[in-house]
């Protein structure tokens, strides 16, 4: 009887809750939010749940330091902790709840100390965020709910759970001594650039400072093909020509870019697919601004769907951990380009850049233009970047041998601003002399993973697991 009242009482609240969400109102099963999407919701937690753990293992200092480096991870959209995949009928980790299972159960190994890491749970949906408490009294029952919700000063369980607003949670977040910090802004379509400017603002004082890094969800169709709630944006830079919900629309644009120098390049009657390729370019070169290296994954989650998890970090070893979590679960081929034939190549061309360097090492020249082609995003540095310090200590030399690659033609300069107005050179590669010089191709652009290829793929799994219990039977039946 007990549990019937208990089960009838979750029903009714889960009721409540569809009610109080306004306009969209969201969907739970039990206590995890239900989505669809094999090929997006799920997909995307399992990215982010295996960059946690490798996120944290570097940030901590890993064993060396005995992982006590302060870290943590900020997640500002939190759900559930849960998500219900409605086209499997399975219920697996949301992006909170892989923070969780990292900070109490360490990863499965008792010896990981993950005392200095924090975890910070925002959620202002009221529903959801009962339903947060709901998944974390079952799941992690040694977690101490009320004081986690209490005050930041009196709070040693280095769990934070706040059911505040976006811009409430970020001044209670200010009292919090972060360390190494992860911040992932997942709202349900878009966040706004004021946000995202208030975090960086905060935790970036130098250029390019590491330490911080942005996983920004964007629901790039929405803005095209619009949903019962949301209008798509107008084809017309005219504005007496919106509809109302198209104004609304426009002015949610305006939030997401910070600015209205997005309009002449997406209010126009091109086509979907370049103007979806358009808004990611742009919103991409908006936070350069702050972060080096940016990387947009795409993930389609249902037909003519498109969202893009952002990757925004201003150290190199984190991104290119990224593209290999995405690209090993999406189809997409690894990066592999040829270093002895590019190489050799480049010393036939270049051959006095080898007069000062003996025995088996290479110019400097080479080893950052190789460090160029196989580990920044997009080609993209500076002399500040710190793995060519490993190289060359000296910043002044590193920028001679950036110069270098610029008259030789393998950079051009970038020309976007930084956060801080300093007086810097930023280059990015010119894929075309790479390509002519030294036979190098750049990688590919990421694609989404459709739901189709998703469900070849399982088919595939289980017809191996089948041929694999078969030879299990034989060979038992065998004696």
């Amino acid at each position: 009887m007990f549990l019937a009242l208990e089960k009838a009482k979750e029903i009714i609240d889960d009721l409540c809750n569809l009610k109080t969400v306004n306009p969209t109102p969201l969907e739970f099963v039990r206590d995890a939010i239900s989505l669809s999407g094999l090929t997006g919701t799920r997909l995307k937690c399992d990215v982010i749940g295996a960059y946690y753990p490798f996120w944290w293992k570097i940030t901590s200092g890993g064993k060396r330091e005995d992982y006590q480096k302060l870290t943590s991870i900020v997640e500002l959209n939190a759900a559930t902790g849960e998500d219900y995949i409605k086209d499997t009928k399975e219920t697996v980790l949301g992006s909170a709840g892989h923070a969780l299972e990292l900070k109490i159960n360490h990863l499965g190994d008792e010896n990981i100390k993950t005392n200095s890491l924090k975890v910070v749970l925002v959620e202002d949906h009221q529903g959801c965020y009962d339903h947060l408490k709901r998944v974390i009294q079952r799941r992690w029952s040694s977690v101490p709910i009320e004081e986690a919700e209490g005050p930041v000063a009196q709070n040693s369980s280095n769990i934070y759970l706040l059911n505040n607003t976006l811009d409430d949670a970020l001044n209670r977040i200010d009292a919090i001594q972060l360390g190494n910090a992860i911040y992932y802004f997942d709202p349900l379509r878009s966040v706004r650039w004021e946000a995202i400017e208030r975090v960086a603002s905060k935790r970036m004082r130098s250029v390019f400072q590491t330490g911080t890094e942005f996983i920004i969800f964007l629901f790039t169709s929405d803005w095209f093909l619009g949903r019962e709630d949301f209008a798509p944006l107008p084809c017309s830079r005219t504005g007496s020509s919106w509809a109302d919900d198209e104004k609304t629309t426009v002015s949610d644009a305006d939030a997401l870019f910070g600015n209205k120098d997005w309009r002449p390049f997406l209010l126009n009657k091109k086509p979907i697919e370049t103007k979806e390729e358009i808004l990611v370019w742009l919103y991409k070169h908006r936070l350069y601004k702050w972060f080096r290296y940016v990387l947009p994954m795409p993930f389609n989650p249902k037909k003519n769907q498109l969202f893009h998890l952002i990757w925004c970090s201003n150290y190199e070893a984190g991104i290119v951990a990224t593209r290999s979590f995405f690209t090993s679960r999406t189809l997409n081929p690894p990066y592999r380009p040829d270093n002895k034939v590019a190489y050799d190549n480049f010393l036939k061309l270049h051959p006095k850049t080898r007069y000062n360097v003996s025995g088996r090492k290479r110019p400097l020249e080479w080893l950052l233009l190789w460090k160029l082609i196989k580990n920044h995003e997009r080609g993209i540095c500076d002399c500040y970047c710190k793995d060519f310090q490993e190289n060359e200590q000296d910043v002044e030399s590193i920028e001679r041998v950036l110069k270098w690659l610029l008259d030789n033609g393998y950079l051009k300069r970038l020309h976007i601003e930084n956060a801080w107005e300093f007086s810097m050179n930023r280059y990015q590669l010119n894929w075309k002399t790479v390509r002519n010089n030294l036979g190098i191709d750049p990688p590919e652009d990421l694609k989404p993973l459709s739901p189709e290829e998703f469900t070849e793929i399982e088919k595939q799994k289980m017809q191996k697991n089948k041929e694999v219990l078969e030879k299990w039977k034989q060979f038992i039946q065998s004696g």
